[in-house]
């Protein structure tokens, strides 16, 4: 539960001793700066990137993994040594609905079929916005979780934008650019498409994370702040350069076997990109959105799992290692 299977991406520096194994799913576009600061910035000739999101602790060889705070969740029970260390980005979900249905306001999506990606954050925020948004309760709507992401037109049979457009479905939400590209198929706000966004529910907040044994070792650690460093300039040109940086990251996604083959056009990610926020720093309110998350992922888990407390979500929390790699800059920066 909670894992991409996909291997079809590995990157390596020069032959020789791997520096620093770094592993995410890139079919997200939110992984896509962990392949730029390793590629452009990361001090190392020696690396390895692998496209999969395996559990905490699978391969030792995995020095530092990124993915949403579900993923997290999910590796908590049985792998009390995680630590959080970063984020990557924060990310604001959007439902996108089909105005020939009669989807206007929140309380218009009862009785209606909405598309999800399952038991990942995609669920979730449909989970809180029908909950907390639409006050609608579990039976007055139905969730569909058959449909496969498209970055952009024409999309095939049995993608979510397909689904919503031949109205196999009413709404859906799912990871961008899909949910861009939902609209697109509709004509846009212009045409019968219509947006709901509640950051206040729910934020994506993909975060970069590693082990406590990790964090003692020595050598492991100063490679972690210095791809950390890494991260930061690329952060920069994600933030203030985001066009220099929109056909990478298209090329990176398109790779990925669980996207249909078309790749995202630089007017399309440029309509996206104010949903994202490229940012080291860990949310302030991250315990708090985790702890509640949990309630979630541990019903959907079953088996009598127990939601994590908020002391056990604090206690992976690690911020050291951004504030040494951050008093490195500051230090480089006084010596100019």
């Amino acid at each position: 539960m909670f894992r991409s299977l996909v291997t079809s991406l590995v990157l390596t520096g020069l032959p020789g001793a791997t520096a620093l194994t770094v592993a995410a799913s890139v079919q997200n576009i939110e992984a896509t700066p962990l392949v730029v600061a390793l590629e452009d910035h990361y001090n190392s000739s020696s690396y390895r990137f692998i496209n999969s999101l395996p559990d905490v602790g699978v391969n030792p060889r995995i020095d530092l993994y990124a993915g949403a705070e579900v993923h997290v969740l999910g590796d908590i029970p049985h792998s009390p040594d995680l630590r959080v260390i970063a984020t990557v980005v924060q990310f604001s979900y959007r439902i996108v609905a089909d105005k020939r249905k009669g989807i206007k306001t929140p309380a218009d999506f009862r009785g209606k079929r909405i598309g999800v990606v399952p038991n990942v954050t995609s669920e979730y925020f449909a989970y809180r916005y029908m909950t907390d948004v639409a006050k609608l309760n579990s039976s007055e709507y139905t969730f569909v979780s058959s449909g496969s992401l498209c970055y952009a037109p024409p999309c095939g049979n049995g993608t979510y934008p397909y689904m919503l457009e031949t109205g196999a479905l009413d709404a859906f939400t799912a990871f961008e650019p899909t949910t861009t590209v939902g609209g697109m198929v509709l004509g846009g706000e212009e045409g019968n498409a219509t947006f709901f966004r509640e950051d206040s529910v729910y934020r994506k907040i993909n975060v970069l994370y590693t082990t406590k044994a990790k964090l003692e070792n020595t050598t492991t650690r100063a490679e972690i702040v210095g791809y950390l460093r890494a991260l930061g300039k690329t952060h920069d040109v994600f933030t203030k350069q985001p066009e220099k940086i929109w056909p990478r990251v298209s090329n990176i996604t398109a790779r990925s076997q669980n996207v249909t083959a078309n790749k995202a056009t630089e007017d399309i990610m440029k309509t996206f990109w104010p949903l994202t926020k490229w940012s080291r720093t860990l949310p302030t309110d991250l315990v708090d959105l985790m702890a509640e998350e949990d309630k979630w992922v541990a019903m959907k888990e079953g088996k009598g799992r127990v939601p994590a407390s908020r002391e056990t979500i604090q206690g992976i929390i690690d911020e050291g290692p951004l504030k040494e790699a951050i008093a490195l800059e500051e230090g480089a920066s006084c010596e100019d």
